[in-house]
């Protein structure tokens, strides 16, 4: 079947000439009074200070800017330079904090302060402070560091032109404000193919177990990388949050920390996010919790004036494509026969399809939902109906599990030579005792060679703790990667995802 992604509307809501928007249009659903002072330092990191620019201020007061750092060079793509830059802001901080206990020490009256005493308690009592000597030690404590991104954002707004007005189309279809489409202007900048160091993927930045709940992730595909897959899967989870929590703040927020925890916020301290942003006590309510729906509504203001801060964009082009959902399974090379259509392209119209399939198995399996070039799908499809199905040793099954089935002469260390992977590997993905033994016909799970494997096939008298604690992660994350609820109910020559 091929379905056709067309944009008939050449700019969205959010691309419109700038200059008009006020967040109080929107105040019924995101009210922004009380928040204006973090609505403007968000709006400055994301419109005044770039790369180079770093701002050292208090995390709860973010009002109170100490100091501005300039760097020479920017930190993008520069590790070495990003880590030389980190030890130098901890250094600054560290001196501001000495500053604050020196004034707390010497007292804000002793003949003892400097210039530099004197400069903080002018900015404290400019904001109605008093220095006490709590105070004092507390804002000590506050100090952090944060980095413009003025770059980074132009960026962001040029890349939403190829996906934005379909993500808008998508959110209203779910019955949610469009406003919500420019969350990804906070994530990821709009980028495509971002990762996270803690391995939040695509411009919505789903973790791995909350993106399980809503689209398929495995060895082949990652549909977290997909643009609209992954958005439809924002909007679900939108509309599930706003029917838990009853509040677009909280449900917003609940997208960094969580239905749960924002559920416990309400319950501890009310439904006010403003309260639940000064009150709510939570070794997981840290400053990104807390800002992230200041960070929202600034972005949104932003966007929708995006002139009034960098001039007139030109933003890319609507991405246009047909989608064909592969009823047997295909050999790559049956689409890069077909005249203009390259491996190359293919990639760049499918993000969401992972590096097994391009480099080691070759093989696009059944069901999978693959984009092509627009106009070009039901040509692909009809050719595609004349090629036989892919066959051969190496296999990947409907749940992205890649395997091998053993042909004569093979032995597990040519297998593993021929997949990539060790034969300790392949011995620990199949519970084989001895790598002697495997026969013609045999199916045997695959795994990159590594400290452990990817996969795990259940053995008799196995329980998941015990495969948890074998693998060194926890019953949670393995019951969450497998989809299982009970952890009682795994049988035997099941195939388990190792997270």
């Amino acid at each position: 079947m091929v379905q056709r992604f067309c944009f008939f509307l050449l700019f969205s809501s959010s691309l419109l000439a700038a200059g008009s928007f006020s967040l109080d249009q929107i105040s019924s659903s995101f009210p922004s009074k009380g928040f204006e002072d973090e609505v403007e330092f968000w709006k400055e990191i994301f419109t005044e200070y770039g790369d180079r620019e770093v701002l050292i201020h208090d995390q709860n007061d973010v009002r109170l800017i100490y100091e501005v750092v300039r760097f020479a060079k920017g930190v993008r793509d520069d590790d070495v330079e990003y880590k030389r830059q980190h030890k130098e802001l901890e250094k600054r901080e560290k001196q501001w904090q000495q500053l604050f206990e020196e004034i707390r020490r010497y007292g804000s009256d002793s003949e003892k302060l400097t210039g530099k005493h004197k400069k903080i308690i002018r900015l404290l009592e400019s904001h109605g402070y008093s220095p006490s000597s709590q105070l004092l030690r507390e804002l000590g404590r506050n100090i952090r560091s944060q980095r413009g991104i003025k770059e980074k954002f132009r960026e962001g707004l040029i890349r939403s032109g190829q996906y934005l007005s379909k993500i808008e189309t998508i959110f209203q279809a779910h019955g949610l404000p469009t406003e919500l489409a420019l969350l990804p202007h906070v994530e990821s900048s709009f980028d495509y193919g971002a990762y996270s160091k803690r391995g939040a993927a695509g411009i919505w930045q789903f973790i791995r177990g909350t993106g399980r709940r809503y689209m398929k992730i495995n060895r082949s595909v990652d549909e977290r990388l997909d643009p609209l897959k992954s958005s439809e899967a924002a909007a679900r989870l939108f509309r599930e949050n706003y029917d838990t929590l009853e509040s677009w703040p909280l449900a917003v927020t609940a997208f960094n920390h969580g239905t749960n925890g924002m559920a416990r916020a309400k319950r501890s301290v009310g439904a006010d996010m403003g309260k639940i942003i000064q009150e709510y006590q939570s070794r997981s309510f840290g400053f990104a919790s807390k800002n992230f729906y200041v960070e929202f509504l600034a972005a949104v203001s932003v966007a929708r004036n995006y002139s009034d801060y960098f001039g007139p964009l030109e933003f890319a082009s609507p991405r246009l494509y047909d989608t064909l959902s592969l009823k047997r399974s295909h050999r790559l090379s049956h689409f890069t026969q077909i005249q203009g259509l390259t491996e190359e392209i293919l990639r760049d119209y499918n993000p969401h399809i992972m590096a097994d399939v391009w480099q080691r198995s070759k093989i696009l399996p059944a069901g999978l939902e693959i984009h092509l070039p627009h106009g070009q799908g039901e040509t692909i499809a009809a050719v595609l109906e004349t090629v036989p199905a892919a066959s051969g040793p190496i296999l990947v099954a409907d749940n992205g599990a890649m395997g091998y089935r053993v042909q004569d002469g093979d032995t597990l260390l040519v297998i593993a030579n021929r997949v990539g992977s060790s034969v300790s590997t392949l011995q620990l993905a199949n519970n084989l005792s001895n790598p002697d033994r495997i026969y013609p016909g045999q199916f045997l799970l695959v795994s990159e060679a590594s400290a452990r494997p990817t996969q795990y096939r259940v053995r008799p008298g196995d329980t998941l703790i015990e495969i948890a604690i074998k693998f060194d992660t926890s019953l949670r994350q393995l019951q969450s990667m497998n989809l299982i609820d009970d952890p009682h109910l795994i049988f035997l020559g099941q195939v388990l995802l190792i997270p």
